[in-house]
């Protein structure tokens, strides 16, 4: 790929910049805090081996929320921080977090009153809520609001909220907004090596991987907030130190909504496996996940393992009324965990999602652990930290609280009713431009957008944008994570590849051959996903 001047000056910036904060890893952690630390005041910069969210934070189930199986392990203090923060991000981002109606289905006489008690803690726990209490349902209820549960049996259910969001387009949102607080922002470039004067850490060595041409970074203080890479850059600081990482793998099935219909979502409490599983309605399509699966190697495109597809459609058929089988999935993902392990526990499922920071010698600061619900408030303690461990001058309060996601200003309900009335969309096309981009649908569609193929609403100047404003640099790019196709529809993505490389090629300057090599990292990834559920 041609260095565009825009990425040569980046360089050139990141390699004459001291900065205060250095941070490596652009999923959910590193955003939070580069949003966090950039609004603050501080010099932050920022990098990424691949994509903004290529990794765990994309492929999550989708939910803000406090963690209703949390309850049984009493992990209250979490799920309290859950809740709250599950709050601010329904003001802060309501194009991206949406409040979201769960249908908890009960088979046998004491499940109701046994479920609705945890449930009562769960709304205590969230105090001054922004989303309905739970309450009792009868079968009738409970079959309009998910008619193809299970009927046999059915004694009714409880309805109860919580919320979903898109995450790669929150996690993409929280970086533009660093970006755009002063943060210096470079994806495609890996940290071969750490700078060290008097033993202390005071730089990276990396590499940028559109060149393979090496540059330093410095900065008073370095986090690696690399996921399920934290143990390979730990080693490469201190090339003794002890792996904690236990990580799991979890998949997701996706179905049409015809196969699966629901008017909420749906969750199955108790599995074969001892964790729960959630259907829900997304994006025009139904996930169903998650599985938890102890695994030995990290890849940066992980596939089902085992029996984990089978392990989901059995499960989901025991819930079910509609009968699943592979032929139905229409997409499937899967995402790693990245649970740290003090104490060497490898029961992944008996693992606290609650974060750690671990400090080395030589001042690298380490977070994992966690999960998207409370990357906000991670972010915030781990820039406090950073403030702490490198004597940085304490410049002001967090100010993350209330901040405005981009999109959220001029975002209302009935946005998507407006986008009707200007373009003459269907409602399935407003209504995800209203959720993908909020307040900002007009500015970026213009007054007559280009539809990438027909049919299929998708539009040329979505893609522009994610170049220009999203870091967007390949098809997996686009597909995978700024649209959600990928995740959506194996099919329909396919067919988007051709036309949107295209766009690409014009916007980034590609030669031919560079845009054949980013369409074919495309279909070999498609094929792979396809072939996993055969």
């Amino acid at each position: 790929m041609a260095l565009s001047k825009e990425r040569a000056n980046t360089i050139k910036s990141l390699s004459e910049t001291n900065y205060d904060i250095l941070i490596l890893g652009g999923g959910a952690t590193g955003a939070g805090t580069a949003l966090d630390a950039s609004l603050r005041g501080y010099k932050v910069a920022l990098l990424d081996k691949a994509d903004i969210s290529s990794g765990t934070s994309s492929r999550s189930t989708k939910l803000i929320h406090g963690g209703v199986r949390y309850l049984a392990q009493f992990h209250f203090k979490l799920i309290h921080e859950a809740l709250t923060e599950r709050k601010r991000l329904l003001k802060n981002a309501p194009h991206l977090v949406k409040p979201l109606p769960f249908l908890m289905p009960t088979y046998k006489w004491y499940e109701k009153p046994y479920f609705s008690i945890g449930l009562t803690m769960y709304d205590l726990l969230a105090g001054t809520s922004t989303v309905p209490g739970h309450e009792r349902v009868s079968k009738q209820i409970a079959l309009d609001l998910f008619p193809s549960v299970k009927k046999e049996k059915l004694k009714g259910g409880i309805k109860y909220y919580d919320a979903q969001f898109n995450d790669s387009r929150l996690n993409i949102a929280t970086v533009r907004g660093a970006k755009e607080a002063g943060a210096t922002i470079l994806t495609r470039s890996k940290v071969i090596g750490f700078i060290k004067e008097g033993g202390r850490i005071v730089g990276v060595e990396a590499l940028d991987l559109t060149t393979k041409k090496p540059f330093n970074v410095r900065a008073k203080v370095v986090a690696n907030t690399t996921g399920v890479w934290i143990d390979e850059i730990r080693k490469l600081d201190d090339k003794n130190a002890t792996s904690v990482l236990s990580p799991s793998q979890g998949i997701h099935l996706v179905f049409s909504k015809e196969k699966i219909p629901c008017k909420t979502a749906m969750i199955i409490p108790k599995t074969a496996d001892g964790r729960v599983v959630f259907i829900i309605p997304w994006e025009g399509k139904v996930l169903m996940g998650t599985t938890d699966t102890p695994v030995q190697s990290i890849d940066d495109e992980p596939l089902p393992l085992g029996n984990e597809v089978d392990f989901l459609l059995k499960t989901g058929n025991d819930y079910l009324d509609a009968k699943l089988t592979k032929d139905d999935i229409e997409s499937v993902f899967s995402g790693l965990r990245p649970l740290i392990s003090l104490e060497g526990n490898k029961n992944t499922k008996a693992i606290s999602r609650e974060e750690a920071i671990l400090v080395s010698d030589s001042g690298l600061v380490t977070m994992s652990g966690g999960k998207w619900s409370t990357y906000r408030k991670m972010g915030e303690d781990l820039t406090n930290r950073l403030i702490e461990e490198s004597n940085l001058p304490d410049r002001s309060e967090c100010m993350t609280y209330n901040y405005a996601f981009p999109g959220a200003l001029g975002y209302t309900k009935d946005l998507f009713r407006k986008l009707q009335s200007v373009y003459g969309f269907t409602d399935s096309t407003a209504l995800r431009l209203a959720d993908t981009f909020g307040g900002e649908a007009e500015t970026i569609l213009g007054k007559k957008p280009k539809e990438i193929k027909k049919g299929t609403g998708y539009f040329e100047e979505e893609v522009i944008h994610f170049v220009k404003k999203e870091f967007a640099l390949s098809v997996c790019d686009v597909l995978a994570r700024r649209f959600r196709t990928l995740f959506q529809d194996l099919d329909l993505a396919s067919s988007l590849a051709e036309p949107v490389s295209k766009i690409l090629a014009k916007e980034l300057g590609w030669t031919e051959t560079q845009k054949k090599a980013s369409l074919k990292e495309f279909t070999t990834l498609v094929k792979s996903l396809k072939d996993s559920i055969k």
